[in-house]
């Protein structure tokens, strides 16, 4: 006998640690389903009529643009579709769903709700998981761990976000051949809308002219920004500033403290052109941002590096129009997108203004910004092909349903 009373025979070890374990789950699963039971859960809600497909779907609240998108695309695919959003439905109500005859259940997020994934389960419905994040603690001995490895085992398709997810699900238990990485579903921006003949215009004046961006720049911020032209000057002795202030009030007081420094300033405002003397053209704020994104091929956004980013500009604007990214610390405000953006090596973080005015300095040569802008716009469009890999396995668990 070993320690603790367990043989060494041929039903210890490992494979002894797993029976121990799909049991373990497959009583915190039951136990997870009695729990349920004894609740209040969401009663089954009508069905869409039509003659079309059903497709049941449920959405965890972090998952809500990651729907949008999918549900589009779908319908596009597929007119007849008749998608059910569902909360977390009681077991009669998943019985109840379950004898509607739907063709598939997608479940966006990485909430595992237990009765619809055991009901839909033990009728054999393809089950999709997309849109799905996993913790360390996912891979876990603990009760509710092991119940989720239990409803884990019967979906077909896991599609995770970030690697560290995909590792875990296979720790999980999860079927390496149905376990792939998407990333996430980001949301799709459509690019924002210039005069073209005033682009062209002014593309003309600035004849090849090293340009760059800086959109959105709060006060506190400012001379960061004008130091990082000093900078970029230094290098390229054409180089022309885009300054887009936060608030539109500062740009006459902006004015004629850059021209004090001994720079010539443009006013956007006054109609003036951005023309061979000018080191500073002053936008009229927030507005025509399409128009610098697509001048400037390098884009600094503002409140990034000052902390004040409660009013930063979305970073998919400059990438989608193909102008490099420069930002600070502070990406609060739309942190998915930022580490998407950096994941791919998409854009150039700094911590200071001394590292903005090196960055900006750096960014005058093409190729370094070519590759910036590349990485950047295809992570901006990303989100389609997501949606549409999401959508992929959908599409065929729908088309071989039964009618």
């Amino acid at each position: 006998m070993g320690r603790n009373g367990l043989g060494s025979g041929p039903g210890s070890g490992v494979g002894a640690d797993l029976g121990i374990g799909l049991g373990i789950g497959r009583l915190g699963l039951w136990w997870q389903l009695r729990r349920a039971a004894g609740q209040n859960g969401a009663a089954a809600p009508d069905i869409p009529q039509g003659a079309g497909p059903l497709l049941l779907v449920h959405v965890s609240p972090d998952a809500r643009v990651a729907f949008s998108q999918v549900q589009r695309r779908l319908m596009r695919a597929r007119p007849d579709l008749r998608i059910l959003e569902l909360a977390d439905p009681s077991a009669p109500a998943a019985e109840t769903l379950m004898r509607a005859g739907p063709a598939a259940l997608l479940l966006l997020g990485s909430d595992l709700p237990p009765a619809l994934v055991n009901a839909a389960g033990r009728r054999d419905l393809p089950i999709i998981l997309a849109e799905a994040r996993f913790a360390p603690e996912d891979a876990g001995w603990s009760l509710r761990a092991l119940a989720r490895r239990e409803l884990l085992r019967p979906i077909r398709a896991v599609l995770v976000t970030d690697p560290a997810s995909h590792a875990t699900a296979l720790r999980m238990g999860a079927d390496r051949r149905r376990v792939a990485m998407t990333g996430p579903v980001a949301e799709i921006r459509d690019p924002l809308p210039c005069s073209e003949a005033e682009r062209s215009i002014l593309a003309q004046l600035l004849r090849g002219r090293h340009a760059w961006l800086a959109a959105s720049v709060p006060p506190d911020e400012e001379e960061a920004v004008l130091a990082a032209h000093h900078a970029a000057l230094a290098q390229s002795h054409r180089a022309l500033l885009f300054l887009a202030p936060r608030d539109p009030d500062r740009i006459d007081p902006l004015a004629d403290r850059i021209e004090a420094s001994g720079l010539v300033v443009a006013r956007r405002s006054l109609d003036e052109d951005p023309s061979d003397d000018v080191h500073v053209m002053l936008t009229d704020g927030p507005t025509e941002m399409g128009l610098w994104y697509r001048l400037a091929p390098v884009t600094y956004l503002g409140g990034t590096l000052g902390g004040d980013d409660g009013a930063a500009r979305h970073p998919f604007e400059p990438a989608a129009l193909g102008s490099a990214i420069v930002h600070g610390p502070h990406t609060d405000r739309f942190a998915t997108e930022w580490q998407q953006l950096g994941g791919a090596g998409a854009a150039r973080q700094v911590g200071s203004p001394e590292e903005l005015a090196a960055a900006i300095a750096e960014l005058s040569q093409p190729d370094l910004i070519a590759t910036l802008a590349s990485n950047a716009w295809t992570v901006s469009t990303g989100g389609a092909d997501v949606t549409i890999r999401i959508c992929a396995p959908v599409l065929d668990a729908i088309g071989k349903a039964k009618p």
